[in-house]
Order: C-alpha cells, then sequence, then structure tokens
C-alpha cells in the first residue's frame, strides 16, 4: 500500500500555472529550472540568502526570542522536572513523590494546556497572533511566580496547571505567526527550529538544576522554578516590535498594513516581483476561503482535504510523545536507576548532556528538510527508533536478570542512538509539517488541534509512564515496541511530501483533483493576468 498522493500533481501545476508563468518570466540563472516548478518557487530561487539581506536579518532577530523561543517553556519544564527528582530538598519537601502523584505533578501541566484548547485560537484568530502569545506569556509569567512560592504540595500543582493554561495559548500562536510572517526561502527551516528550541530550554533547566542542587535550602528548587518564566520573559519584550501576520491582516481588511509588512521584510523594503506575488495569492486565497466559509472548527472535517489534514496533525502531535521520548524527558531518573546506575550527580550530568545531544540533531536537521524532504526523514525515524527500541528493551531485560554492568552501560548508549533517530524527524518535523499543511482559515485551530493532541498524549503518557516503570519494569518497554510498529506503519502508507509548495498552494496536495480547490489558482492566475498587462 502506498501513501496517497496524485500521481499529476506535475501536470496540475503546468495547467493552473503555466500560463502565470509565462506572463511572470523573469531572467534566472537557471534556465533548467524544471518546468512544473511554480512561480513562487521561481522567484525565491533568486533571492539572497537571509544574512545577506538586512531587513531578514532584523525580522529573524525580533522573531527568535518573540516567537520562535515558544516550545523553550515546554522542554524546560520536562527537563526540570527530570532533574528535580534528583534534588534532595525538592523530594523531601513534597514527601518524596512517586508512582500516580509524580506523574499527576508531571501530568497536571498538560491537563491545562488541553482545557485552554478551545480559547487559544479564537484569541489568535480575533484579535492577532501577537495578542496570543502575549496573553500567553503573562499566565506563564504567574506560574512561574507561584510555583516558585509553593509551600505544598497542591501549591505546586495548581502552579503547573497554571503554567500548562498560558503554554497553549503560545504554542498555538506562534509557529502561526513564524510561518506567516517568514520569508519563504526560510519559512520551513525556521518553523522547523521551532520545536527543536524545546532543548533549548531543557539545556537550560538541565544545568540550572545540576548547579543548584548543591544549595543547601529549598532554593534548590526554588530558583529554577522561577527561571521557568524567562521565555515569557523575552516574548513580552519583543512580540510587539514585530508586525502582525501579513495573512491575518489581509482577513480583517488592513491590506495595505500587509502589503508593507511584507514590502519591509520580504521586499527589503521594495514592492518586489515576489512582494506582489505573495500578496496576491494571500489575498485571493483568503478571500475564497471567507466566501466557501471554510473558517470555522466544522472545517476540519467538513471535505476530504481537511479531514486528511486533520489526521496528519493528529498524528504530528501523538507521534511526537509516545514515541518512547517520554520516558527521556521525564524519568529519565527512573530509567537509570532500573540499570543501576543511582547516582544523582551523575543522573544529572547524563540529563545536561543528552539535552545538548537532542539540540545539535535537531538543529541540524533542520537546515536539511528542504533538500532530504520530509517524508524521508519520517521514515528513517521510525524505523530507528523502532529498532534501538528493541535493543534496548533486550539490554534492560538482561540487566534485570543478571545485573551485569555491560547490559546497563549498552542501555545508556542505546538512549543515545534512539535520541539520534527521534530527533532527525520528531523534533523539527511535526510543527512545520502540521503548519504548512493547514489553509489560513483553519491553521489556527488546526495548530489548537495540535497543541491538544500533543498535550493530551503528554497527560496520559506522563501520568501512566511512572507506574509502568514501577510495576512491570523494564517489560513496560514492550508497549512501545508495538507503538512504534504503528508509527512505521502510518508513515509509510499516509505521510505525503510538502517539499517546494508556498503555504498557498498546499491544496494541491490535498485536494488536487477537486475543482473548488483549483478555483484560487484560477483566480490567481487571472489577476496576475491584469498586474502583468499593469
Amino acid at each position: 500500500m502506498g501513501y496517497p498522493v496524485f500521481s499529476n500533481l506535475p501536470a496540475i501545476r503546468q495547467a493552473h500555472l503555466g500560463k502565470l508563468k509565462t506572463n511572470f518570466a523573469i531572467s534566472t540563472a537557471d534556465p533548467e529550472m524544471a518546468a512544473e516548478d511554480v512561480t513562487i518557487q521561481r522567484l525565491v530561487h533568486l533571492e539572497k540568502h537571509w544574512y545577506r539581506v538586512p531587513s531578514r536579518v532584523k525580522l529573524y532577530t525580533l522573531l527568535f526570542p518573540a516567537a520562535i523561543m515558544a516550545y523553550a517553556t515546554s522542554g524546560y519544564d520536562g527537563s526540570m522536572m527530570n532533574s528535580l527528582q534528583t534534588v534532595t530538598y525538592w523530594d523531601d519537601y513534597f514527601n518524596n513523590p512517586r508512582g500516580s502523584l509524580l506523574g499527576i505533578l508531571s501530568a497536571i501541566m498538560p491537563l491545562g494546556s488541553i482545557c485552554s484548547t478551545p480559547l487559544a485560537p479564537l484569541l489568535a484568530d480575533k484579535f492577532g497572533r501577537r495578542w496570543g502569545i502575549t496573553v500567553g506569556s503573562i499566565i506563564m509569567i504567574v506560574g512561574s511566580i507561584i510555583q516558585c512560592e509553593s509551600h505544598n504540595f497542591a501549591m505546586f500543582l495548581i502552579s503547573r496547571f497554571i503554567l500548562g493554561f498560558g503554554l497553549t495559548f503560545c504554542t498555538t500562536a506562534a509557529p502561526t505567526l513564524v510561518a506567516e510572517l517568514c520569508h519563504p526561502k526560510e519559512r520551513t527551516t525556521i518553523t522547523a527550529i521551532c520545536n527543536t528550541c524545546w532543548f533549548i530550554g531543557s539545556i537550560i533547566a538541565a544545568w540550572v538544576t545540576f548547579g543548584t542542587r548543591r544549595i543547601e535550602s529549598t532554593w534548590s528548587w526554588r530558583i529554577p522554578s522561577l527561571l521557568q518564566m524567562g521565555p515569557s520573559v523575552f516574548q513580552l519584550a519583543t512580540i510587539w516590535f514585530l508586525p502582525e501576520s501579513p495573512r491575518w491582516l489581509v482577513s480583517n481588511d488592513r491590506p495595505d498594513d500587509a502589503m508593507e509588512a511584507l514590502k519591509r521584510y520580504h521586499g527589503d523594503g521594495k514592492e518586489t516581483d515576489l512582494v506582489k506575488l505573495e500578496f496576491c495569492e494571500i489575498q485571493q486565497v483568503i478571500k475564497l476561503e471567507k466566501e466557501s466559509k471554510l473558517t470555522s472548527w466544522k472545517s476540519l472535517v467538513s471535505t476530504s482535504g481537511n479531514r486528511y489534514r486533520l489526521f496528519l496533525v493528529l498524528c504530528m502531535g501523538v507521534f511526537s510523545q509516545w514515541s518512547g521520548n517520554g520516558l527521556i524527558s521525564y524519568y529519565l531518573s527512573r530509567v537509570m536507576d532500573s540499570i543501576g546506575i543511582t547516582n544523582q550527580n551523575t543522573q544529572a550530568l547524563v540529563n545536561g548532556i543528552i539535552n545538548i545531544w537532542n539540540w545539535l540533531i535537531a538543529l541540524t536537521t533542520s537546515f536539511f528538510v528542504d533538500k532530504v524532504g520530509r517524508r524521508p526523514l519520517f521514515l528513517v525515524s521510525t524505523v530507528g527508533m523502532l529498532l534501538v527500541f528493541a535493543g534496548w528493551t533486550a539490554a534492560s531485560a538482561l540487566f534485570s536478570k543478571d545485573k551485569k554492568d555491560q547490559a546497563g552501560i549498552a542501555v545508556l548508549a542505546l538512549i543515545f542512538v534512539y535520541e539520534f533517530f527521534y530527533c532527525i524527524a520528531l523534533s523539527p518535523l511535526p510543527v512545520a509539517y502540521s503548519v504548512e499543511i493547514l489553509p489560513y482559515g483553519i491553521r489556527a485551530k488546526g495548530m489548537a488541534v495540535y497543541v491538544l493532541s500533543t498535550k493530551g498524549a503528554v497527560f496520559l503518557n506522563q501520568f501512566v509512564n511512572p507506574i509502568g516503570l514501577a510495576t512491570i519494569g523494564w517489560k513496560y518497554y514492550l508497549v512501545y515496541c508495538a507503538w512504534l510498529t504503528v508509527e512505521v506503519a502510518t508513515a509509510y502508507c499516509f505521510f505525503v511530501e510538502t517539499r517546494g509548495y508556498a503555504l498557498e498552494e498546499m491544496a494541491i496536495i490535498f485536494d488536487g483533483e477537486n475543482e473548488a480547490t483549483l478555483a484560487p489558482m484560477a483566480v490567481i492566475e487571472k489577476d496576475m493576468d491584469v498586474f502583468h498587462k499593469e
């Protein structure tokens, strides 16, 4: 069984964009460019690299702290909760939480995220992406302060719910703003980097906690708890220096502001051919989406193309959390206990090193997504994780039986190999893939569903993981081996390639043979015909 793809995609592109290409032809250093390449890709091909264009340097300098870093809070939390289990003062202060208590302490943050899911896209769609980030950041700052000041288990638990509640507003609006504001030449790379920032937060938390654990007071855990608001502070300080999403501006009847934003950051202050074409596509596609009323929650399932998109978004959310990575992110110390590595300094050191390793792999992969393609990365990642996790399970079984140090060392080495395969796809791609396949009218809502599926998976995963590890030990890993087999089959059968398409052109993949979906291309062609004559 092959994955769903339209075999006549090049023909569809050529038929609906061929005239536009002819009318909009320009001199190019690559005269052999394939006939099926769309016009935006032709124009992007001629664009300079971002570091040679001052306006784009400024754009990404502001985007990084304001939006790209949104996922750092989540990464910080996972690593902090992992590290705090090695801090004696935290463990004693909250009466040594284990099993279900430890599970709910980790799972309460994604539960907060689930509760705010219906509200986040409403705020981002009605008031703008920047307000979504602003509101989420303020809520998380409040949650961090309460977490630092916690005097009992219940207060610590509530603070983490508040943190999760605010996180959804940021992780719904931020990747949407990034994808809609980035120059098309760097859009894939920058949106892929978004989710890798999880590891930046994770690295900071691991090493902060490694340092503060030597403080002989409750400040050994209060300082890391307070610093969790760091990414939110940076977001609040920089978000209003960025323009609003051009697509949101067009959707809210502010085309002049949208054109100004595109000129400033995509044309380096000039109304270039690329800026004109981008503006034209955005304006016409959003107009047709409004006329077809494909902007409600119901629209997520109203067409076969949208149902397919929704399925892929749900896969991204669930696979990113149910691939066994939760064991390392939240319960590495318990995994290491099970293989005889019980020294708390050693556990904290390994946690810090593994996060640096993960980030370097994920960041490197982000720059090759467009060169390698999404589908090959997903396939290599899922197959690799399955094989390595099987070895991890076998080595854990051997250690449980014979208590040989070699088996324990093998498990530790396999954890690093597993993280390599996880990070080449399921770190950079879930956010980038989800945000690019969703059309503007349901993009914020679709990203809210992504957050919901992610946090729902985390909630169940993190509540069950400590119970499973405590109850059946290494045999619990067999559950992940079975699930990773499902992931391999799903990736092979359903994950489509999206390389080479602009945001407004993704409909060709998902609704390529639907005349209603191709209508925007026809309108754009007509509009660009008029533009060419002018």
